[in-house]
């Protein structure tokens, strides 16, 4: 079996030379892609004007972005069979490709000889306009927007449409969660039911989640754990912070302004949007999964009611979390999670939250670490 250093390039050079990988090589696990139609339109929010053509998909109304409501998801699936249980691999905030992921879900259903599903948060991977990616159309955008605020150190080409769109709705960060959110419910139950064309009646879910993912999972646990997700494992890696112990601001994430912009929003007004009756997030109020969004916006906001909940469901929830994470810290992850869930680990090279297995040369403590990470999540998932 290949390690994942080698992997790693493999599947990137097979990829940007525009082939259609449907083995991973070194491996006996195959992809297959599904297709997904949404059911939940993105809100639809005042659209800003601007001179700049290329910003319009940018700032047009969520709903009509085609991208973003009919999609399709990788499985890896192992050749050797798989049981009745399948795993849920959510990624990070403002990715726009698996290829960091593939590694991952590989390791993870050979080991546990179970299908992994890479599904798509809203509006990121292949549910955005590929636009929102490319340098050559990006990059000259940055003068003109975010770099008149000299406080944007972290704008790049990479972070400005998701920069762009949080500043100028903050509240795109709760309804694309709460779409993601209910994306999954409909998943979910088709895979349960023994609709979905993979899996068998009855198939049960775990789910390996990181950074952003994590909180989109441990909200589906706080809202569903002990009905839809009651066998429900879940394994976070960089994750499991409640939103105000996160820091964003990142090159690969977002920048100065628009993380700012968010924490205003969220931690001063988003309780007082819930509580008026004329905002777009009336009818979903009373919801399971906006009271867990909610749990989980600050650590002492509806504390009783979510570490309760957590401490029900303490066997089946896990996280490993990196010393040197500035994005999403251990001592964050640890104010709502008791420390029995919490594994801090510590790298002997140079990494960062964004990129936790960075691919070298010398890649030997690299494929070492990754294997012990991903040897750790699947005992725990098994």
């Amino acid at each position: 079996m290949a390690h994942y250093t080698e992997t790693y390039y493999t599947l990137k050079s097979l990829l940007k030379a525009g082939n259609q990988v449907q083995h991973i090589p070194g491996s006996d696990a195959y992809f297959r892609q599904f297709e997904f139609i949404s059911d939940t339109p993105g809100n639809v929010f005042p659209a800003i004007r601007t001179d700049i053509k290329a910003l319009s998909n940018i700032n047009s109304d969520d709903s009509l972005i085609t991208e973003n409501i009919r999609f399709t998801y990788p499985v890896i699936i192992p050749a050797s069979g798989y049981g009745n249980r399948a795993i849920i691999l959510l990624h990070g905030l403002n990715e726009r490709s698996w290829i960091k992921y593939y590694p991952w879900a590989e390791r993870l259903a050979r080991e546990l000889k179970r299908p992994v599903i890479l599904f798509p948060i809203s509006f990121h991977m292949n549910r955005s306009p590929a636009e929102w990616s490319n340098p050559r159309l990006m990059s000259p955008l940055l003068p003109s927007t975010r770099l008149r605020n000299r406080q944007n150190r972290s704008s790049t080409f990479a972070n400005l449409a998701l920069s762009l769109r949080l500043s100028q709705q903050p509240l795109r960060f709760f309804t694309s969660g709460r779409q993601s959110a209910m994306d999954l419910e409909k998943l979910i139950i088709s895979i349960q039911s023994g609709n979905h064309p993979l899996f068998a009646k009855g198939t049960g879910i775990d789910f390996f989640a990181y950074s952003i993912g994590a909180f989109l999972a441990q909200i589906m646990m706080l809202a569903y754990g002990e009905e839809l997700l009651n066998d429900t494992r879940l394994m976070m890696f960089c994750g499991g912070a409640p939103f105000n112990r996160m820091n964003g601001v990142s090159k690969l994430i977002m920048d100065e302004e628009a993380f700012s912009r968010l924490r205003f929003f969220y931690l001063r007004q988003f309780e007082k949007e819930l509580s008026s009756t004329d905002n777009p997030l009336s009818p979903d109020v009373e919801s399971p999964a906006t009271k867990a969004f909610n749990a989980m916006i600050d650590s002492q906001r509806l504390r009783e009611w979510r570490n309760h909940r957590f401490e029900k469901m303490q066997k089946r929830i896990s996280t490993i979390a990196l010393k040197n994470d500035e994005v999403i810290p251990p001592s964050g992850i640890s104010e709502i999670l008791s420390t029995k869930n919490l594994k801090i680990l510590d790298f002997p090279f140079e990494y960062t939250h964004e990129n936790p297995f960075p691919v070298m040369p010398a890649s030997e403590e690299v494929d070492h670490w990754f294997e012990k990470v991903f040897a750790e999540a699947s005992a725990f998932l098994k």
